[in-house]
């Protein structure tokens, strides 16, 4: 019983970990959207209440649209890369030690 307790608390504490990576990830789901479309240059406009964000952009075609001209940051494409591997790996090992806590085993 020792062992299945051990388990348990594995399985508790890798399943909150990967919790609060989704957590994370939903609460700055935005921030990472920001993330993808600025990693080129763009030019972000206000279309009502939302904001359209045009790839490839130069300030002067930004200016001629009444936008603005957001400079692309090159190393914002390895914040969503870096997410999914964090939210793969914690995933993977509570998966694996909840299967093993309900005791279930792959054939050998």
């Amino acid at each position: 019983m020792a062992t299945s307790q051990a388990g348990l608390g594995k399985a508790l504490l890798w399943g909150g970990l990967t919790a609060i990576l989704y957590g994370f990830l939903f609460h700055y789901s935005e921030s990472f959207r920001v993330f993808a479309r600025t990693t080129l240059d763009a030019c972000a406009i206000q279309e009502g209440m939302t904001t359209v964000y045009y790839n490839g952009a130069t300030p002067e075609t930004c200016g001629e649209k009444g936008g603005e001209f957001v400079a692309g940051t090159w190393w914002y494409v390895f914040a969503p890369i870096v997410m999914a591997f964090a939210l793969s790996y914690t995933h993977g090992i509570f998966t694996g030690q909840f299967w093993d806590v309900v005791g279930l085993k792959a054939k050998k």
